[in-house]
């Protein structure tokens, strides 16, 4: 069985950082210049090349992956 703390050993299996859709909008070597789905720009790493105008998955301050294209739509109730 294992022993320390029970709360902290659930969050260790079930934490996971946050992934959040970005469109790349400038690269300068491995930086990526992103615009956030929510507003906003910031610099992120990746050792992956991608194209300016793709969108992607952004978590802790490294690109994770590619993020399919698909359309947003905002609809306020």
């Amino acid at each position: 069985m294992a022993s320390g703390n029970l709360w902290q050993l659930f969050k260790n299996v079930t934490e996971r950082g946050a992934k959040q859709l970005a469109t790349v909008i400038d690269r300068q070597g491995s930086n990526y210049t992103v615009t956030m789905q929510g507003g906003g720009n910031t610099i992120v790493q990746s050792s992956a090349a991608y194209e300016i105008g793709s969108k992607v998955f952004i978590a802790d301050g490294q690109i994770v992956s590619d993020a399919p294209n698909l359309t947003y739509v905002e609809i306020e109730v």
